[in-house]
């Protein structure tokens, strides 16, 4: 199988991406709870409020790229958090208002919610992102048209390659930007009181899981999207893994540290000149061969 041809001879690429989600799921998935208790809530306002700083001094120390995903809510509470981003050089992206379940919605009202995101942005940031990220990674089957009519360009929520591809829908080709649980810090240090019988993770082990998968991408030439949260990632000894791994990657040739925005043209380019793959959705109901 041929290596993805990525800029200047690039070995692989590699993206460190960043929810920022804030208190706006909670709001969302429980508001009974949001009503009368508090802990959970502030736990979460941790990450746009002390952790994304930490965050964005890492980005500058290895001189690297990040990309920021960000609900609606949060642009608009915390429009100093944007602004910084922005300033730092790194691109924001789409992630619902109030991260919304995208199986619950229907189309017309996943368009309002989409709508209000980009206003929001274009109120805050002075610029609409084109690139976006379902929260909890989920689409409807209407939901890649859906963008791509609101003027979305590249998605990243989807689990079926370890490359860029596009994505075909009814109103023309989305990029798609893979990820997978394997490289989300939640699956691993996401620890609250509802759910305190789940251990968090040793870091440790948490290294050699994402370095391991990381070396699998670096030999076949993939786009190592790691997806890290700042209320979970933004804590000091998991910083510290964060770090432990771009060192270590950084300890391999040939890698373009690149934010999504930039793997998105690159792969816009390749779209142009034939040179990228393009997928269509498994059909709604199962294929019938006999």
């Amino acid at each position: 199988m041929p290596k993805f041809p990525w800029p200047d001879g690039a070995r692989a690429a590699v993206c460190l991406s960043w929810d920022v989600d804030g208190e706006s799921a909670l709001y969302y998935r429980v508001p009974e709870r949001c009503r009368h208790q508090l802990s959970e809530l502030h736990q979460r306002m941790y990450g746009p409020t002390i952790a994304i700083w930490k965050i964005l001094d890492l980005l500058a120390l290895h001189s690297i790229p990040g990309t920021f995903y960000v609900p609606g809510y949060i642009v608009d509470l915390y429009p100093n958090v944007i602004r910084a981003i922005r300033e730092r050089g790194h691109p924001l992206g789409l992630h619902g208002y109030q991260h919304e379940t995208m199986d619950d919605l229907d189309e017309a009202r996943e368009a309002a919610v989409l709508a209000r995101a980009q206003a929001a942005m274009k109120r805050v940031a002075g610029y609409v992102p084109t690139i976006y990220r379902s929260p909890s990674w989920e689409l409807n089957r209407h939901s890649p048209g859906l963008l791509v009519r609101s003027g979305v360009v590249s998605d990243s929520s989807l689990m079926d390659d370890e490359v860029p591809y596009a994505l075909e829908t009814p109103a023309g080709p989305l990029i798609e930007i893979p990820i997978q649980w394997i490289m989300d810090d939640a699956e691993y240090w996401l620890h609250t009181r509802a759910n305190r019988d789940r251990p968090i993770g040793d870091p440790d082990k948490v290294f050699r899981l994402w370095s391991e998968e990381f070396q699998g991408y670096y030999e076949s030439g993939g786009c190592f999207v790691l997806t890290l949260h700042p209320f979970i990632s933004g804590r000091w000894v998991h910083m510290r893994t964060v770090d432990r791994l771009i060192r270590f990657i950084k300890g391999f040739p040939g890698i373009w540290w690149a934010n999504l925005e930039e793997v998105t043209k690159h792969a816009q380019g390749l779209l142009a000149h034939g040179r990228l793959e393009v997928k269509r959705s498994p059909p709604p109901e199962p294929v019938k061969f006999d």
